[in-house]
């Protein structure tokens, strides 16, 4: 397989990983407190935290699974998936606006790409 799609893929596998940690996760929040999740675009404060601490998790098993698929360079990988989570990031916190408080959109999207980057990490040192 050539290199560049073994990079791609390991990037979109890495990514897929978080999204799928993120969506069951939130799911089952939903289901054990709704009330912590508060309206749309609007989470009450423990939410708010809840999500922070497992978009970090999942961040750190998304870097990680970036730089074991791109085993070449993997943590090259993990910060090409930090780049696109940072991107997302940016474009999520620019949609959500004033819906969501400034503090918060700043830290998604300083946790995600840092967690990318520590499961790059992680994986490189094993």
């Amino acid at each position: 397989m050539p290199d560049i799609v073994r990079s791609v893929i390991a990037v979109v596998a890495g990514y897929a990983a978080m999204a799928a940690i993120v969506i069951a996760v939130t799911v089952l929040v939903k289901r054990i407190s709704p009330t912590w999740v508060g309206s749309e675009g609007a989470p009450n404060a423990p939410y708010v935290y809840t999500n922070l601490l497992f978009s970090f998790g999942a961040a750190v098993i998304g870097g990680y699974v970036t730089a074991l698929i791109g085993s070449d360079a993997p943590l090259a990988h993990a910060c090409a998936l930090a780049g696109v989570v940072l991107l997302l990031s940016i474009v999520s916190a620019v949609q959500m606006g004033d819906r969501q408080s400034r503090w918060y959109r700043i830290s998604l999207a300083v946790i995600g790409p840092a967690g990318a980057v520590l499961g790059g990490w992680i994986r490189a040192r094993s």
